[in-house]
């Protein structure tokens, strides 16, 4: 062959590679869901060199008994509400609870967090996949704009024939208006794989689930004298314009170190400051169909809590990412 001929073969089949790559990749960090298990995207370096930011984690969920010191795991964030950390299972403490560790971090997490605040337990690293997600929370539109750009061309290379067809060429003069029609097909295959591939990119790519820097050391505790354990009370709930809903409740005992939202009867990752009186709750599923009951527990100490006697209930409906919570 020419040497333009072998340029072109070149670059179509490298657009090919380019794409599947892609796709591969954005498959890993999906396909897990369907058994149940998480995918999260790594949004800071505090588990560098095992995890950088960019990457996405698939988290298998495990029971409290299959935890073993070692495993990255990912749990609600105990200092930031609303959020979950990946950190690695540091040591096991004397009162039940877990010390974790960021593996770029000089010291432990100063807040110890509970087995029943564990998500799940790190299974598989998908390389550079979440990068676009770091771009749009920082906002950074020109990095997001070449990338799609860039998707575009690989694309459109990616379903251009390897070996051009010197009958297009040499019989182009005696072609009527349908042959002419044609030769543009494979430019509309790349436009529905493009379309296709920044569908799929959009809706897959796990949200933020922050594998958290390094919270800062917590001060001594202060004497307390002993009080009892006050529960919340009036329990509401009102729907929000995005797609969310806010509980909000009442409290009048000694404030709480925490206060943590309990959905049908499991302690989930949203957790709230002691002097709050709200939380917001959405959905982040791909598929999800279901009405839970929703109750509050506040929490004294990281062993004291005590559960609201009152309750509201949400309900949630997502497919493929798309959907709302509201009050049931």
């Amino acid at each position: 062959m020419r040497p333009s001929v072998w340029g072109r073969f070149a670059v179509v089949l490298g657009a090919r590679g380019i794409l599947a790559a892609v796709l591969g990749l954005v498959f890993w960090a999906v396909a897990p869901m369907v058994l149940g298990w998480h995918t999260t995207t790594v949004m800071t370096g505090s588990m560098e060199p095992s995890l950088h930011p960019g990457d996405v984690v698939v988290s298998k969920t495990v029971t409290a008994g299959e935890l073993r010191k070692g495993q990255v795991l990912l749990f609600a964030d105990p200092d930031h509400v609303g959020t979950l950390r990946l950190h690695r299972f540091d040591s096991l403490n004397s009162d039940g609870t877990l010390t974790t560790k960021g593996d770029a971090n000089p010291s432990a997490d100063s807040t110890h967090i509970s087995r029943s605040a564990v998500t799940g337990v790190g299974y598989l690293r998908v390389p550079l996949i979440g990068t676009p997600v770091l771009w749009a929370a920082d906002h950074r539109a020109g990095p997001l704009v070449a990338l799609g750009s860039a998707l575009v061309l690989v694309a459109g290379l990616a379903v251009l024939p390897a070996v051009a067809d010197p009958s297009r060429t040499t019989g182009a003069s005696r072609r009527g208006p349908r042959h002419r029609q044609q030769d543009h097909r494979p430019w509309a295959v790349g436009a529905l794989l493009v379309t296709s591939v920044c569908t799929v990119a959009a809706l897959a790519v796990p949200a933020p689930a922050a594998a958290a820097a390094f919270a800062a050391t917590a001060t001594a505790p202060s004497t307390m004298a002993t009080v009892a354990a006050t529960p919340a009370t009036a329990l509401t709930c009102t729907p929000n314009t995005n797609g969310s809903v806010t509980i909000g409740w009442s409290y009048d005992g000694v404030a709480p170190e925490r206060f943590t939202t309990v959905i049908d009867g499991v302690a989930s990752s949203d957790t709230s400051a002691g002097t709050a009186r709200s939380t917001t709750i959405s959905s982040w599923d791909l598929f999800s169909f279901r009405t839970s009951s929703v109750t509050v527990r506040a929490d004294v100490t990281s062993t004291w809590t005590t559960t609201s006697a009152s309750s509201v209930r949400i309900s949630t409906v997502r497919f493929l990412g798309l959907g709302r919570t509201s009050c049931a």
